[in-house]
């Protein structure tokens, strides 16, 4: 057999092989090409003033926020795009990934700089979620929730030890998600909730897409604007890659809160009833997050080769 047609059977192969699942990589895992419900936990901190401060990971500045947390994702299983098209997608599919606890691999992340923009905290603007893969992770919400916030483990504002640590190593970045409009239909809120944080548990709705500019093993596959419709059926634009629902609690979280909500000592007396300045309350939640996930573009140059290849063998056996 020729070299060329040697090279040209290898292409089909390879290209073969790709399509039917076969990975090359230990971790992180290739993302199956398929509509998908991802689980996952977070602890988290809200100030209704935006009372939350870290630094920024690049310039030092100090930054200001509302909302912040840090999350890990338990299980990702195939779903079922929902009519109509565009709108949501439904789990029970195929596993796809379990969290490996602790000496396991995990999937965890930060999510930071959100600014809540009403008096009571049921809306907010801004905001991103990075994440990372590790082959052996140390994290567990469950243990840290109870443990309680510890600022020494926020370097800045995107880094936060355990979760997410861009300078190490051994967190492999997936993807930077930013969070945009869709949970209304007015085109403005980000984030929206039927219920102030600070006063009862509720549900907490947020579209996201990829910024492909931050890079990212996952970035190209789940930049897909599959979700072309808000929270309420009416059409989104600019269409979303991610949808997310926050279920949020108080219950369990108090060791998150760091400077304490009236009526604890040392707070200043709400005005008009917002909480004033002292209001950082620790929350947990956990949150369905659904996404479609597209072929790499490499996977789809290597299908074109491998057709190619294929059409260039039948036309060499026809002469």
């Amino acid at each position: 057999m020729r070299s060329s047609t040697r090279s040209t059977v290898f292409l089909a192969v390879f290209a073969a092989a790709v399509l039917t699942g076969a990975t090359v990589m230990a971790a992180p895992i290739t993302l199956p090409v398929s509509p998908l419900f991802v689980q996952y936990t977070n602890n988290e901190q809200f100030s209704v003033s935006n009372s939350i401060f870290s630094t920024d990971a690049s310039t030092g500045a100090v930054t200001k926020e509302g909302n912040w947390g840090v999350l890990q994702i338990s299980s990702i299983v195939k779903g079922t795009a929902l009519n109509p098209k565009g709108s949501d997608i439904q789990g029970g599919g195929a596993n796809v990934f379990t969290d490996g606890g602790a000496g396991g691999p995990q999937i965890t992340g930060i999510f930071y700089g959100t600014n809540i923009n009403s008096a009571n905290g049921s809306s907010a603007v801004g905001g991103k979620i990075d994440l990372y893969w590790r082959d052996v992770g140390t994290a567990n919400t469950g243990a840290d929730l109870v443990a309680g916030f510890d600022p020494a483990r926020r370097l800045n504002q995107k880094t936060y030890t355990g979760y997410a640590e861009p300078l190490n190593p051994s967190f492999i970045f997936l993807a930077q998600l930013v969070y945009g409009p869709g949970c209304d239909s007015g085109g403005v809120n980000h984030v929206c909730t039927g219920v102030a944080p600070a006063t009862a548990d509720g549900t907490a709705k947020s579209y996201q897409s990829v910024n492909l500019a931050a890079g990212g093993v996952w970035a190209t596959q789940l930049d897909t604007n599959f979700f072309t419709l808000d929270a309420n059926g009416n059409p989104l634009f600019p269409a979303a890659d991610v949808r997310t629902d926050s279920n949020f609690t108080r219950n369990g979280a108090g060791a998150w809160d760091t400077d304490g909500i009236g009526p604890l000592s040392g707070c200043p007396a709400p005005i008009g009833g917002v909480p004033q300045p002292c209001d950082i309350i620790g929350l947990r939640s956990n949150d369905p997050v659904r996404a479609l996930v597209t072929p790499e573009p490499a996977t789809l140059t290597l299908f074109g080769l491998g057709l190619l290849g294929a059409g260039f063998m039948r036309r060499r056996k026809q002469k």
